[in-house]
């Protein structure tokens, strides 16, 4: 087995989890969207639930490892592993027809399950594995693997998976080299981060207090706070103050309007003379904190009438082969990435703005967005916590609109004049045969419930509903559902 070196004399690590190795070193081609979306994170674990039922009673599932080459520790849970067989899974969910899915898609799934057999080589002294793509359609819910399962099949040597494991960390070592002298950097400015204000206003430093306290002893904080007191600053100081001292990775800054992202940038616009002046080196080479402001994807992208994919945007064909320079002088920029500095360095490399900057979320210390951005169902910053173990402070600004935000976050619609204009065009042109047993069978329910007639309120509606039908609100047509 081989094992990593532990001696006083072993280099400092950057700790990736493999999908993040894999998404920075094994991309390439262009951004391609049209084999989405996928399932949410509640299907594909119900998803390989599935599959881990079908196996045998030796099948082993969710499988720790690790290992480390050169300045990094790779982390990551295998899908699973047959040992009768000697192979070792890689699941990945999916809807609809698997020969859509573009190549490059497709090669990053293998990249993944190398770096996994590579680290199971390691783990388990093995001489060589047999490695699996295996593809999961979620909209089949029959019971037969061969209805709703395909799977692809190659075996590997140790030595050919320890070659490819290689050559994906030399792609990644030099950014990661980078990345732990900007977290020393940062650590050492945000340690010696001074109050940018001679005076406190009045109640500003009691909320600040307590804003440390919740920090450093990892609670819920809860805090109402008249207009004028300085809450912005008050709970961003003491949040960057204790990201060295609580090995925080993370602080992302949610808020329901663009108004509280603008006084979030102010706030710390305010507060980065400070840090960049009190940087480790002088010669740093960057910011020593890096700041990101997220926006809509309706209000960052550049050709809406465009499809999301290379034959039809040029900002998204080669989108993986620019996004390595883009993404370098972007993080090497010493202003905050606003969305208009975001969208500056992706039209300069020729990349969509939105999507580099889902790439940058990655790598900023900062991150100030809308509560969906974190809250929502394919939430990205909470996906990003989850896949890189990151310890991450979420401050939350008008955390009352939560409730009617969740509501539209977890909630489903359908529009009565929408779906019955879809009905006449589908009428006109064929039913798809996917689409014509389903689209009858949900008219057939929609007449039943307009003819229930409007309700006092919804949940009347839904005691009065045919099996399968949620909430209808009579006033304007409206179909809704909570998830």
């Amino acid at each position: 087995m081989i094992t990593a070196d532990t001696s006083s004399n072993a280099p400092e690590r950057y700790r990736i989890a493999v999908r993040e190795l894999c998404a920075f070193a094994a991309r390439e081609g262009d951004l391609d969207l049209r084999f989405t979306p996928s399932p949410t994170a509640q299907q594909g674990i119900r998803g390989h639930q599935r599959i881990v039922r079908r196996r045998g009673k030796d099948y082993e599932s969710e499988i720790s490892l690790s290992g480390c080459i050169g300045n990094l520790e790779i982390r990551g849970r295998a899908d699973g592993y047959d040992p009768r067989r000697n192979c070792l899974e890689e699941i990945k969910t999916h809807r609809g027809d698997l020969s859509r899915q573009p190549a490059n898609h497709r090669a990053l799934h293998w990249a993944q399950a190398r770096v996994y057999g590579a680290l199971m080589c390691r783990s388990r002294d093995l001489e060589g594995i047999t490695l699996a793509l295996v593809y999961l359609d979620i909209a089949t819910d029959a019971p037969g693997a061969s209805q709703d399962e395909q799977r692809l099949e190659a075996w590997w040597s140790r030595e050919a998976l320890e070659a490819e494991l290689a050559r994906l960390a030399a792609r990644f070592s030099e950014f990661a080299a980078n990345e732990l002298a900007h977290r020393r950097a940062r650590d050492s400015a945000l340690g010696a981060l001074a109050f940018p204000w001679p005076a406190w206003r009045p109640g500003q430093r009691q909320l600040a207090e307590h804003a440390y306290k919740a920090v450093m002893t990892g609670r819920e904080l809860l805090a109402e706070a008249p207009t004028g007191t300085g809450k912005t600053l008050a709970t961003l100081y003491p949040a960057l103050r204790a990201m060295p001292r609580n090995g925080t990775d993370r602080l992302f800054y949610l808020t329901a309007r663009t108004p509280g992202r603008a006084l979030a940038l102010d706030a710390l616009t305010t507060l980065v003379p400070e840090v960049v002046e009190n940087a480790e080196s002088p010669d740093t080479p960057a910011a020593a904190l890096r700041i990101l402001e997220l926006g809509a994807r309706s209000k960052t992208c550049e050709h809406p009438t465009l499809a999301c994919h290379g034959e039809s945007c040029p900002l998204a064909r080669g989108f993986h082969d620019r996004l390595p320079a883009a993404r370098s002088a972007a993080l090497a920029d010493h202003q905050p990435l606003t969305l208009a500095t975001t969208r500056r360095h992706a039209l300069a490399h020729e990349i969509c703005p939105y999507f580099l900057a889902q790439e940058l979320s990655r790598w900023a210390d900062v991150v100030i967005g809308d509560h969906n951005h974190y809250f929502d169902s394919h939430a990205l910053l909470f996906a990003l916590t989850q896949a890189n173990d990151w310890r991450s402070v979420v401050l939350v600004d008008e955390s009352h609109n939560l409730i009617e935000r969740a509501r539209g976050m977890y909630s489903t619609e359908l529009d009565a004049r929408q779906f019955h204009f879809l009905l006449k065009q589908l009428s006109r042109t064929g039913h798809p045969a996917p689409l014509r047993s389903a689209s009858r069978a949900l008219a057939r329910q929609w007449r039943a419930l307009e003819q229930l007639g409007p309700a006092p309120c919804a949940g009347d509606v839904a005691r009065r509903l045919p099996q399968g039908a949620d909430a209808m609100d009579g006033r304007d047509g409206r179909l809704v559902g909570g998830t």
